[in-house]
């Protein structure tokens, strides 16, 4: 008998034996050689009958492959995938942190990316790369042609110590002129805490609302140490008399459970649910909050909106729960599924699958499935909605980016900030700017504001003591 036939008779046979094994409500062995039987003979008529030489082993792989992946789009599932060996040797790089970058904030702009900031001692900052750049093309494609998020982690991004090639043109310069700087990719520890504003030393503002004493936090990635970094933040706040927050989630795609859980103790009393998973197949599981490092309980609200996801819909679903805080904005993305990564045998790659989901308080499922879409119950409704149109958006876009973008002072011998009465002058114009066009923070800075001539009852501490310091 042909080796090819054998190769072929033995894949048949693995496969019965593999599905025999299982449950009998998933298949039996008359459904198994029924299944696969086609396949058997599709590759026999191949062999026997197609005009030119084929490549048997091609065959098996395509094969395979392809009934692997049918499988797993019959769940309907997007978080749901099948890693070739590759595949699964860059996802383990990807989620054990040694991807890296060249230490740029950008936001698209007309003709490629506008560099916002540098990270202190980056590539791009070593480079000379200065905000206001554009860049229009990274390793020759052009940047223009890509979605910010494909272009920062397909473009920008990637393996540290690699080298990139960037296109950089700055708009103030006459002429203008493109540039190629060739540039070292190095791993970049992002800040995951920023203000509502930029000082003209280039730090971020904090405190929005002077008045009041109510400041502004955004907490972009719940990353490793954003406890740690937010202990920091509210700390320093409190010696600045804090007397009301705005958490802002909004764009905040998630991150780790474990940080998500840390975030939303500090705000909550001990002994109360965080959140819940549980699946078909997997035990239910509880976080409960502790309080061992909390904030004193002054009035906040949280932002949020359609690409608020994840450890972000973890958070600010806990707090709206437990009635800590009203939740203003838009409904959130409704990603809250666990996925476990399964290495198949031999090293032939892995099963990434969706074996639990997220729960709030309440015991609405985060996740957007078929049934809580088809309910409406998906992800974290805000109990003040303030919904905004395409036009808003792009101005509130506009505004962000013009007071966000970094001020650098070009000459050593110049002053790193300006005037106090200037930065005043500077920092209320920002603020009214800000907030004319951010409806959304408008509404949240209202809420607090009224929470704060009605003072909860009960408060932990008062509102202008310290809270315990960190001791991660």
């Amino acid at each position: 008998m042909p080796k090819r036939n054998l190769a072929w008779i033995l894949v048949v046979m693995v496969i019965a034996l593999l599905m025999w094994q299982l449950p009998q409500t998933i298949a039996g062995r008359d459904a198994v050689y029924k299944a696969f039987g086609p396949m058997v003979d599709v590759r026999a008529q191949i062999e026997r009958r197609y005009v030119e030489e084929i490549d048997d082993e091609k065959l098996v792989t395509a094969a395979v492959r392809a009934g692997v992946d049918a499988m797993v789009d019959v769940l309907n599932d997007p978080h749901a995938a099948f890693l070739n060996e590759r595949e699964y040797d860059r996802f383990k790089k990807r989620t054990d942190g040694v991807f890296g970058g060249v230490g740029v904030d950008v936001w698209p702009v007309e003709g490629g990316l506008e560099v916002l900031s540098r990270e202190a001692n980056s590539p791009a900052a070593q480079a000379g790369i200065m905000p206001g750049d554009v860049i229009t093309q990274v390793d020759g494609r052009l940047t223009s042609r890509y979605s910010l998020v494909d272009a920062v982690n397909n473009l920008l991004n990637g393996m540290p110590d690699t080298e990139v090639v960037l296109t950089v043109f700055r708009p103030t310069e006459r002429p203008v002129a493109a540039r190629e700087i060739t540039l070292r990719r190095a791993m970049i520890h992002l800040d995951p805490i920023r203000g509502w504003s930029r000082s003209p030393g280039g730090s971020w503002r904090f405190m929005l609302d002077e008045e009041n004493h109510i400041a502004y936090v955004r907490l972009t990635k719940f990353t490793n140490d954003v406890d740690e970094k937010l202990d920091e933040r509210i700390n320093r706040l409190l010696r600045e008399d804090l007397r009301g927050l705005i958490l802002d989630l909004r764009d905040n795609t998630g991150g780790l459970l474990t940080s998500a859980i840390e975030v939303a103790d500090r705000f909550l009393e001990g002994g109360l649910l965080i959140v819940s998973t549980r699946g078909r197949a997997s035990d239910e599981k509880r976080w409960y909050a502790t309080h061992d490092i909390g904030y004193p309980q002054f009035p906040m609200a949280v932002l949020i909106n359609g690409s608020s996801a994840s450890a972000a819909e973890i958070v600010a679903g806990a707090l709206r729960d437990h009635k800590r805080a009203p939740v203003v904005g838009e409904r959130s993305y409704g990603k809250g599924s666990v996925q476990e990564v399964v290495e198949l045998e031999r090293h032939s790659g892995a099963l990434k699958l969706t074996t639990a989901y997220y729960y709030l308080p309440c015991g609405q499922c985060i996740q957007k499935t078929a049934k809580t879409a088809q309910a409406g119950t998906w992800g974290v409704t805000p109990t003040v909605p303030v919904n905004l149109t395409d036009r808003q958006l792009q101005r509130l876009q506009e505004t962000r980016r013009a007071i966000e973008r970094e001020t650098v002072v070009e000459s050593a011998s110049q002053p790193t900030t300006a005037s106090s009465s200037a930065d005043d002058s500077g920092r209320t114009a920002d603020a009214k700017a800000l907030l004319r066009a951010d409806l959304q923070l408008e509404k949240a800075l209202e809420c607090i504001q009224q929470l704060i001539k009605r003072p909860a009852k009960g408060r932990d501490q008062p509102a202008g003591e310290p809270a315990a310091e960190s001791t991660d």
